[in-house]
């Protein structure tokens, strides 16, 4: 079955003329004939009953009507959106972002790119880091903002970003934002609050290296929650600096420090599309570094 056959016969249904559906089509009736004879051949039966002065569907051309109406607009449809595609009149975008980044340069990105790229259509995905990766290595995301990986998948291409040191987050008034905690001992005496098993696992880690340990009590799936959650006064969160924003409290811990590096990502040897391209050239433009360049309240 080819795609002209279906127009044609599309055009005799809805004329039930065949010289007049030849001149829409422009083509001359023989040839809409044959086309429609052959889509004919490949169904069994005939699609028309063809009179003097009259010609009708068959009952298999009355059922076929519906299905092929519907193939053919998907074809044009698909047409249509691979000629947008060329002229970048569509840019999809299919961006992955860890729910540990809350960065103003992700912003002015976002907004180059809305402003160069009229056709922009972006799927923003959230995630953890490692959710992120599986997904791009699999082919759901065309890019990634993630922490770098401890032993990331071998055709993974990293852009460095910016890198963010891990804080104690707090309410104004606790304790720890008058001063830091001086020991480990310190941290078990709080309830900790975990960023979807994106936080406390280093902090756990450094507590157990010095003898102590943590009560994580609750579970945040974003860091919007997590700075609820922490006003409301349930508990300390762990989190890059980055993400304690006013009137939330940062501390660094004075017997144990972690950074982390945030890079962008996307796997090697598969194209990029418009929009990815775009993204990689402002993302890689910028200074991501200036936005976390301020040391945090309570921070020495």
């Amino acid at each position: 079955m080819e795609m002209h056959q279906v127009r044609y016969f599309l055009a005799a249904a809805r004329l039930l003329n065949f010289t007049r559906a030849a001149i829409e089509c422009n083509v001359s009736q023989p040839s809409l004939t044959k086309a429609i004879q052959k889509l004919e051949d490949e169904f069994g039966a005939p699609l028309f009953r063809r009179e003097r002065a009259r010609t009708h569907l068959t009952e298999l051309g009355k059922a076929m009507l519906p299905h092929l109406e519907r193939s053919f607009e998907a074809a044009q449809t698909a047409k249509q959106m691979a000629r947008g595609m060329g002229r970048a009149e569509i840019a999809p975008l299919a961006l992955g972002v860890a729910r540990t980044v809350e960065h103003a340069t992700l912003e002015r990105v976002l907004a180059e790119l809305g402003k160069s790229l009229a056709g922009l259509e972006l799927a923003l995905a959230n995630g953890s880091s490692r959710e992120l990766i599986e997904l791009a290595m699999a082919g759901s995301l065309d890019l990634i903002i993630v922490e770098m990986p401890e032993e990331a998948p071998e055709r993974l291409d990293c852009w460095p970003l910016f890198a963010d040191a891990w804080c104690v987050v707090t309410r104004g008034d606790h304790r720890f934002a008058a001063a830091p905690p001086g020991s480990p001992a310190a941290l078990e005496e709080e309830a900790w609050i975990d960023l979807a098993g994106d936080g406390c696992a280093a902090l756990a880690r450094i507590a157990t290296q010095n003898g102590a340990a943590i009560e994580v009590r609750h579970q945040a799936q974003g860091a919007a929650q997590l700075r609820q959650m922490v006003q409301a006064g349930l508990g300390c969160g762990w989190t890059p600096r980055s993400l304690a924003a006013p009137p939330l409290s940062a501390t660094l811990l004075p017997f144990g420090s972690v950074e982390t590096r945030f890079v962008l990502a996307s796997v090697a040897g598969r194209r990029r599309s418009v929009a990815a391209e775009a993204f990689l050239r402002a993302a890689r433009a910028q200074d991501w570094a200036l936005a976390t360049g301020e040391a945090p309240d309570g921070a020495s």
